[in-house]
């Protein structure tokens, strides 16, 4: 994979008061612009602080990648007010959904209201180039909020990130936690002070009649200082690929465990044991080889096994459902996800790492 180097340049003086906007009203607001119903929700209020432009396009403040879940949003600025946004969402080891949109910073409410949005699937190779590209929607409509903590995402066609804040950060492990949206975060700038005018020197009295003197010259009163504006620059960088070492161990989600054993990378052991309820488990078996360019273990030899359990414990049946299961599992920072081809059972789940 490609290393992307962005460097974001950050350049604002801020006032030290606080602006609170309420993240509900923005989004309403967002989609009567938009032509989209309006939805009642929860209100969030979220302090950000207005920034002093002087012509700069205020969506420099902002300008970065953003990370949530298997999402990454790219914000640039366009022109003297205008934000381009790409959305790259992972689908899996070799897709990925791909939104770009556009649409003019509003400065009193800090988002973005978009309706050119463009929705695409693109399918990988195991080089990670592109083999095919679908259109799936034009004329996508939504809304950006920004603030301090993050961006909040409104997708009115899917609700895709709803209760997700994307988090501004260096890499994905940086931001990788999950939260919800509505914890204020305030950050205010404290000008520098002018130096204060020095009080006048007091003219002496003479005891007796002296010569005539100059009168003196008073002292300027210096200029205020202004405060110094420092340009932060960021590297965004991949994190690294896992090794086969770093994925053996125990995993679980919901009611499933899986044990990994990579000990042999091109012979990976993985069991999956899935409690039906209190008297019945499913157990898959299943090997392949680890990809480490593509952290992921494709499989086509998954044995599928139901077994009941009597009331002392001791196995009572055990049958057989199929022994050619294919799929794939595709590895990350936080743990796996389990993409099984017969039958989907744990879509949208994410295994993590417990041992």
């Amino acid at each position: 994979m490609k290393k992307n180097s962005i460097i974001i340049l950050a350049s604002a003086a801020m006032l030290a008061a606080t602006v609170t906007v309420s993240a509900c009203a923005i989004r309403n607001a967002a989609k009567q612009k938009a032509g989209a119903p309006v939805v009642n929700r929860e209100t969030v209020t979220t302090k950000v602080t207005k920034e002093i432009n002087d012509g700069q396009n205020p969506v420099m403040n902002f300008t970065g990648n953003y990370y949530g879940g298997r999402a990454c949003i790219t914000v640039e600025p366009e022109g003297t007010n205008n934000a381009n946004i790409t959305v790259v969402w992972g689908d899996s080891y070799n897709t990925k959904a791909v939104w770009t949109m556009s649409g003019a910073f509003d400065e009193e409410s800090t988002s973005v209201v978009y309706n050119d949005g463009i929705k695409k699937v693109i399918t990988l190779n195991e080089k990670g180039d592109t083999i095919s590209e679908e259109l799936l929607s034009v004329g996508c409509k939504g809304v950006f909020v920004f603030s301090y903590d993050g961006i909040t995402w409104d997708d009115f066609e899917e609700n895709i990130a709803t209760g997700m804040v994307f988090k501004f950060g260096n890499s994905v492990e940086e931001v990788c936690t999950t939260i919800l949206p509505g914890d204020p975060v305030e950050t205010t700038a404290e000008p520098v002070k002018p130096t204060s005018t020095p009080a006048p020197t007091t003219t002496p009295v003479p005891t007796s009649t002296p010569a005539p003197t100059a009168t003196p010259v008073p002292t300027a009163v210096p200029e205020a200082t202004e405060p110094e504006v420092t340009e932060p620059t960021a590297e965004i960088t991949e994190p690294a690929h896992k090794t086969a070492a770093e994925i053996t161990g125990e995993y679980a989600s919901g009611r499933a465990t899986v044990t990994i054993n990579a000990a042999d990378p091109d012979n990976v052991m993985i069991k999956v044991v899935w409690s039906d309820s209190a008297d019945t488990k499913v157990i898959w078996r299943l090997t392949g080889k680890y990809n480490e360019d593509t952290e992921s273990i494709l499989y086509a030899n998954g044995v599928k096994k139901v077994i009941t359990y009597a009331a002392d414990g001791e196995a009572e049946c055990e049958e057989v459902c199929y022994t050619d299961g294919n799929g794939i599992f595709l590895f990350s920072y936080d743990g796996f996800t389990w993409d099984d081809y017969n039958e989907s059972i744990a879509e949208n789940m994410v295994f993590i790492k417990t041992a």
